[in-house]
């Protein structure tokens, strides 16, 4: 009796295994195909895909840096390369320790990472701050942020990075003087705080767009002026979203992708623009979306291009049977 007990009992384990292969291997075969997009063009894929990258532009070359790869989601130090004239990657310094949902961004030649989480069990929000020299083996260590922050982004206008949003203890805008070396505090951004936005600069000013709060997402778009100190509405969204590629290319701010969080979710198959040389603004436009729709991955502007580079493109826990290298280019 017992022996059978024990058969069953394999049996049955076994049965559960072999499901639960066939699932992931179901997932894999049906992520979806690069199509066809006007406008759009695939250029040499990252060499590891993976996706909640940080990513940063110095001196024509754009900086993929950490982020989670693998069935595991596995957290990620490397740092990747890319040289849009060879269009081909290269292996740059690795960060200290892994990062994913890091914010990062480019200034007079160095690279600067802040924040994000440390490994893929650990989402505790970090607080430092590290930076790569244009030609140096290491990173630099600066002083760390006054508080901890993941899934924000770090933006860098006259000599001053700006930390805004993301998960941390305040909604407060987070500013370094790089010359000084320290941290002071700006005025709070609008609520609710919004993780996992999308964030350009604009004429001297910070426009955080769309993110998420308690899983929801959020089609708002809130302007902060490092002058005055203080925010102010922007035109919102045509659909919320959160953890879309941004960037700004001759005036236009470009958003693609995102997310809706959780199982019943999905990844956002869209693309906007808008112009913000037009005085007043025109509204958000639809454009052609990408390739392939993704989330979690930065979006940076090389040369006349608005690259979109890895990625995931299923949402949520989903995420680590889909990562993406691909590396999608726009012309508008």
């Amino acid at each position: 009796m017992r022996a059978r007990l024990v058969r069953t009992s394999l049996i049955l384990l076994l049965g559960l295994g072999l499901a639960a292969v066939l699932y992931v291997a179901g997932l894999a075969i049906t992520n979806p195909a690069p199509r066809k997009a006007a406008g759009w063009t695939l250029l040499a894929s990252l060499p590891t895909p993976r996706g909640e990258t940080a990513a940063a532009v110095v001196d024509e070359r754009l900086y993929i840096i950490g982020g989670l790869s693998g069935l595991g989601g596995d957290a990620s130090a490397e740092v990747s390369a890319y040289d849009a004239v060879s269009d081909a990657w290269g292996v740059a310094p690795s960060m200290p320790s892994s990062r994913h949902h890091a914010a990062a961004v480019g200034l007079d030649g160095t690279v600067y990472v802040s924040g994000g989480g440390p490994s893929a069990n650990d989402w505790t929000p970090q607080a430092t701050l590290w930076a790569l020299d244009s030609g140096a083996d290491a990173w630099r260590e600066l002083a760390p942020m006054p508080e901890r922050r993941l899934g924000h982004r770090m933006l860098a206008i006259e000599g001053m990075l700006y930390v805004v949003g993301g998960v941390g203890d305040t909604r407060h805008v987070l500013v370094f003087d790089i010359g000084a070396g320290t941290w002071t505090e700006g005025v709070e951004m609008p609520a609710p705080q919004r993780d996992h936005i999308s964030s350009v600069v604009v004429d001297d000013e910070i426009w955080v767009i769309g993110g998420r709060s308690g899983g929801q997402n959020y089609a708002r778009v809130d302007i902060y002026s490092p002058q005055r100190d203080s925010w102010r509405e922007g035109p919102p969204l045509p659909e919320a979203t959160s953890g879309a590629a941004e960037g700004l290319l001759h005036g236009l701010i470009l958003i693609s992708g995102g997310e809706n969080p959780g199982q019943g979710g999905g990844v956002i198959d869209r693309h906007w623009q808008l112009d913000t040389t037009v005085g007043g603004h025109s509204g958000w436009e639809p454009l052609p979306p990408p390739p392939l729709a993704v989330h979690g991955a930065h979006g940076a502007t090389l040369g006349s291009r608005f690259l979109i580079v890895g990625g995931a493109l299923r949402q949520g826990a989903f995420s680590r049977f889909s990562w993406t290298g691909a590396n999608q280019a726009y012309r508008p």
